[in-house]
């Protein structure tokens, strides 16, 4: 055997050994035996492209929560407000469009109340030392009361907004195979293309990079003049446009603005986030990971649909899912700093 042979079988070797390390590539197989596993139990059902298209167009909202989780977990933090503002940012532009007012200053303040609660709880986190925990508990709290208390609980509806906007969220583009037509949801297509572009940006963007410096060493960061304060709050200013995005979809896609909108979501979003190989501890996080976090829920509560379980259950299976990830986290982190 040459050298060259040998260097080659040597980086193919290391190839494997990476991929079947990485905690993407398991991801991938666990999905694929749930796939398989539901396909035998189900096969009519859930084969079906209705169904795959379902499963798919709701998870959509929890991709978007899970990716913002993502970003403020890197940089250790935590967000436990994203559901609420979601709700909050919701309400505000319904009522807005409600009111007459025009579509896109409508959906700015939506962003900017988004923006605003990002910004609260970055501020309170990264200038006061506040725990994360306890400064996005309280935003959820608050922003879910102002939601609540704004709309006195009630659906709000917006007759007057042009068609267009209460559409394009439901809009199908799709193919014919045969006699068949196979749709792809507007919201399908909006949420994979602003979480793929940003997945390349968070893996091959400096200033972006930069936040996986500061969740693995802060001091290290700042002594390397970083500005870690800026850094910090602008995590949780990207987290809050993601649950602005996802906002925009939900109001259109339902029709109408909802104070409840959003509930449970945050441990969904942070199930997926750590099932996805983002860590408490910070400085690790993968959009791919989070996405396939997010699609292993959705299979599981499909699963738990399509099988007629009880819906407790699927609630109970993915707090036990978060327990088992995050001790599975912790166990890494002592490791590494062992």
């Amino acid at each position: 055997m040459t050298i060259t042979e040998r260097t080659i079988e040597a980086d193919q070797t290391a190839l494997v050994s990476r991929l079947v390390s990485s905690r993407q590539f398991w991801l991938i197989l666990i999905n694929l035996a749930v796939i398989c596993t539901l396909g035998a139990l189900r096969p009519d059902s859930f084969l079906s492209w209705i169904n795959f298209k379902a499963v798919l167009s709701l998870m959509s909202y929890d991709v978007l929560l899970a990716v913002a989780m993502t970003t403020v977990l890197i940089v250790r933090g935590l967000d436990l407000s994203v559901g609420s503002v979601l709700a909050l940012s919701s309400v505000v532009m319904a009522m807005l469009l409600r009111d007459g007012y025009p579509v896109f200053p409508s959906l700015l303040a939506g962003l900017a109340i988004a923006l605003l609660c990002g910004f609260i709880n970055g501020l309170l986190v990264v200038k006061a030392g506040i725990l994360p925990f306890l400064v996005t508990l309280g935003m959820m709290s608050a922003a879910r009361g102002f939601a609540t208390v704004l709309t006195t609980g009630q659906y709000v509806s917006f007759p007057q907004a042009p068609r267009w906007f209460s559409r394009f969220a439901r809009q199908e583009f799709g193919f014919h195979i045969g006699d068949m037509f196979y749709g792809i949801p507007a919201l399908l297509l909006i949420t994979l293309g602003v979480t793929l572009v940003y997945g390349l940006l968070l893996a091959n963007w400096v200033p972006l990079r930069r936040m996986f410096y500061l969740g693995e060493s802060p001091e290290a960061a700042k002594l390397s003049g970083m500005r870690t304060a800026r850094l910090g709050i602008s995590a949780y200013l990207i987290s809050a446009i993601f649950v602005w995005i996802a906002a925009v979809l939900m109001t259109s896609a339902n029709k109408i603005g909802y104070a409840n909108y959003g509930i449970s979501a945050e441990l969904r979003a942070l199930a997926a986030a750590v099932i996805g190989g983002a860590s408490l501890a910070g400085g690790s996080g993968s959009i791919l990971g989070t996405f396939l976090g997010v699609l292993l829920l959705a299979l599981i509560g499909n699963g738990f649909v399509l099988l007629n379980g009880n819906p407790n259950w699927q609630q109970a299976t993915i707090g036990a899912v978060l327990i088992i990830a995050v001790g599975v986290d912790a166990l890494r982190t002592f490791r590494a700093r062992s």
